[in-house]
């Protein structure tokens, strides 16, 4: 589902040959896990004395680097000197099960402290992405909390690692999956933040002043915000600026990420037909300041009012 929703539901992430093969490799080998601690709950097996299962312990690290790079720095170019990041993949055949697995949460936590650093990297932009930053820095701990126990497989019952692992890997599909339902531009939003904090500026020989002009022209006389389907490129577009450079240009000028800022716009004109339309249904002024469902506008709404739609048209609110 999630493999679906990559590819023909998340617009705007990177979907490159690499980013794609390293997407489906990494949920891959995450659902092969899964099968082997079933087999585990099912047959009584013990997946640990499988290669087959060490082997994945082993692929899933810098399978989850690569697929990290590719999500948040969609320039990011797979060269062929990036595989050594495998090479540890040939120490599973020679090495004894009670060594190998702690090597291979070794790796593990190493890639999960390089991506919570690059997160906390981008801490003067947290405001701009508050809840984004709560659903990756809740994934974070939980993985990092996942492998630690890894450590004390050697000393417990295997039965206890298994459980606590299919259950943190099973945790973390839910998060990820209630994080994209509920906030569908999350990684559009953490993409733009790494932009600002890892990259040169794309503005450096821009007309700022005529390029907000340009925006405030589209948006609030030409009324792009009315386009349910409304895109960074296609914006971008229509102002003869790349993606990344309209991108840098909304969050350095109004604070905050494209998708929050056109919704911003649209709740703003929202305000006002309230006010000026009284017989206008809910669900009318919805569909003209461009939401696509009644429960997204009610959604936005509340979010940046503080009230739903129906009390801000009876309060005194302007």
């Amino acid at each position: 589902m999630l493999l679906l929703c990559y590819l023909f539901f998340l617009k705007g992430a990177n979907k490159s040959v690499s980013a794609i093969v390293t997407t489906f490799l990494f949920l891959a080998s995450i659902s092969g896990l899964q099968f082997q601690h079933l087999d585990f709950l099912l047959e009584n097996a013990d997946p640990l004395n499988s290669l087959y299962y060490r082997f994945l312990l082993f692929l899933i690290p810098p399978t989850f680097y690569f697929f990290s790079r590719s999500a948040l720095f969609p320039e990011y170019k797979l060269k062929l000197v990036s595989l050594v990041h495998y090479l540890p993949l040939i120490t599973v055949f020679f090495v004894e099960r009670d060594i190998a697995v702690p090597i291979a949460f070794t790796l593990g936590t190493g890639y999960c402290l390089w991506l919570t650093h690059i997160i906390y990297g981008l801490k003067e932009y947290r405001n701009r992405f508050e809840v984004e930053f709560f659903f990756i820095a809740f994934f974070s701990i939980l993985a990092i909390a996942v492998l630690i126990f890894g450590f004390s497989v050697s000393f417990i019952d295997n039965a206890y690692f298994y459980y606590f692992y299919a259950n943190g890997i099973a945790l973390a599909f839910i998060l990820v999956t209630g994080a994209l339902i509920i906030y569908p531009d999350l990684l559009n939003e953490l993409t733009e933040a790494v932009k600002l904090g890892y990259t040169t500026s794309t503005l450096t020989n821009v007309d700022i002043q005529k390029y907000l002009n340009k925006l405030n022209q589209l948006m609030l006389f030409s009324k792009m915000y009315q386009n349910e389907n409304l895109s960074l490129s296609s914006v971008a577009d229509a102002m003869e600026l790349t993606g990344h450079q309209l991108s840098e240009l909304i969050n350095t000028q109004f604070g905050v990420g494209f998708s929050k800022y056109v919704r911003e716009i649209r709740v703003e004109r929202a305000k006002e037909l309230l006010k000026d339309e009284p017989n206008s249904s809910v669900l009318s002024i919805s569909m003209e300041t461009g939401f696509k469902s009644q429960s997204n506008f009610y959604a936005a709404f509340k979010d940046i009012t503080g009230l739903s739609p129906g009390n801000y048209r009876k309060s005194d609110v302007e």
